[in-house]
């Protein structure tokens, strides 16, 4: 009987031709090659940086990580550690991490070859009628016992190596986020502390300011009274005092919804927010920006470290989609006892079984199937890399603002700690009038109303001073330190 190989005329030196003719004429077409998207450079920012620089000294350091040390507050670092310990919203992004990281211990399980046992039993009665002539009509018991069952994926396209890079990257993307929703933490814990010790402050002088336009009203009633004054001064005095009444509302409720927010940071309930107190911050002595920005704003920002490796991972997933284009090449071998008696399949040698081979799929008709997984792929990459370039224009745009809004603060405080300082002297400079006879009473409690008002507002500037530092470090990275590999 002639073979398959004998009829079509083939020795045995054409027959490893012929199966790797079929292994490549048995790829799939693909699709044709479309424009991907491209990442775009580090956006032109020196001009911004330089102009900073005239008021904020360069040094070669960035942001340490525990920033929050620079304010020299023993209560704001305990209010941050607690937030990030238990938060749950960071909490969620931490087993985030945790998931993708179990993903790549999934992934790299398909490096290996895999070893299993099965054991299969069945009752069957072949068909009289059918094929199997030998068992026609015949009633038997099948038991199949493999105790080692072996499968090992020959990855010669690369899929599983490309795969577990997608999910390392996706790992590490995860660890960045994490990093990066735990500097929006922080920040939003100290300015919400911020806001508070402020509020704080401003409440007492709002308390001192409605004093003071009390005392006004006494006076302008007693001055009316003698017809010194018009009818207006008293009723003018009014409007000044339930107004600054109402300030002190405004302020005191300001406090209860700062101490409400640091609790839910916190992780905590409102009555824990209640028992919060505040400490005297006092400002970094020299806010510096760092000499090799913005060369090196890639890798300290964990937004873009993310944002770049989702893109690298997206990449690795359009080789995935790639290899199955291929023909799928999987090495299968078993051993054990197979057997249609139920006596002899242990005591038998005769009912020993075992193969060992290549297993072969050739991807020749899918329907669409595998283009359009690739397509998708392709459009998942597309959409990661305009994702890190939204990030990166979005970060450099939040370091100028950044910039731009410490400038502003500085010079808005500078002209309202000279204002103060007038202020200040004028309500002297009254006191001492009054104590020699030559100024009124009235003349002092206008003096005292503007100055707890500069003050207010001095206090005001202040904190958006704090603030402004607190986005500047944040647009700098927090302290994170990635990497820039491309």
């Amino acid at each position: 009987m002639k073979t398959v190989k004998d009829r079509l005329g083939l020795s045995d030196m054409t027959l490893p031709a012929v199966i790797l003719s079929l292994v490549m004429t048995g790829c799939g077409w693909f699709p044709k090659e479309t424009q991907r998207a491209f990442i775009i450079s580090m956006p032109a920012v020196e001009k911004t940086v330089s102009n900073a620089r005239q008021t904020l000294p360069v040094t070669d350091g960035w942001p340490i990580q525990a920033w929050w040390h620079v304010f020299n507050s023993p209560v704001l670092p305990k209010l941050i550690e607690t937030a990030l310990s238990e938060n749950p919203d960071l909490k969620v992004v931490s087993q985030r991490l945790q998931q993708a990281q179990a993903m790549v211990d999934n992934q790299a399980a398909e490096q290996y070859p895999t070893l299993h046992a099965n054991v299969r039993f069945s009752a069957e009665r072949y068909s009289a009628n059918s094929t199997q002539v030998k068992f026609a009509g015949e009633h038997f018991r099948q038991l199949l016992i493999n105790p080692l069952v072996l499968r090992y994926h020959l990855d010669f396209w690369g899929r599983d190596k490309a795969a577990l890079e997608a999910a390392v990257g996706r790992a590490l993307a995860a660890d960045a986020e994490l990093a990066d929703a735990g500097l929006l933490l922080s920040v939003a814990v100290a300015e919400s502390y911020f806001d508070l010790t402020a509020a704080v402050k401003k409440l007492t002088i709002a308390a001192d300011l409605v004093k003071a336009k009390e005392d006004l009203l006494k006076l302008q009633s007693v001055r009316f009274n003698y017809g010194l004054a018009a009818a207006a001064s008293p009723l003018n005095a009014t409007v000044d005092v339930n107004q600054a009444k109402a300030l002190e509302a405004v302020v005191r409720t300001e406090v209860d919804f700062h101490k409400h927010r640091l609790a839910a940071l916190a992780g905590k309930g409102p009555d824990w927010g209640q028992s919060l107190t505040v400490d005297r911050i006092t400002f970094p002595e020299k806010l510096q920006l760092p000499a090799d920005l913005p060369l090196n704003l890639l890798a300290r920002r964990p937004d873009l470290t993310a944002a770049r490796l989702h893109a690298q991972a997206a990449d690795e997933d359009i080789k995935v989609a790639e290899a199955a284009f291929y023909p799928d090449i999987n090495l299968i071998a078993f051993t054990g006892l197979h057997s249609v008696s139920l006596t002899d399949v242990l005591l038998q040698g005769s009912s020993l079984a075992y193969a060992v081979g290549p297993s072969i799929e050739f991807p020749i008709f899918e329907g669409g199937r595998l283009r359009a997984r690739l397509r998708y792929q392709q459009s998942g990459y597309d959409a990661a890399v305009e994702r890190y370039n939204a990030s990166l224009l979005g970060a450099v745009q939040e370091v100028a603002d950044a910039l731009t809004f410490w400038q502003g603060t500085e010079a808005r405080l500078a002209a309202q700690r000279q204002t103060l300082s007038a202020v200040t002297g004028t309500e002297q400079l009254a006191q001492v009038l009054n104590r020699t006879g030559l100024s009124a009473d009235l003349d002092v409690l206008l003096a005292g109303i503007r100055l707890n008002e500069a003050s207010f507002e001095l206090t005001t500037l202040e904190n958006e001073q704090f603030k402004a530092a607190v986005r500047l470090i944040k647009a700098l990275g927090g302290g994170y330190q990635g990497t820039n590999t491309p």
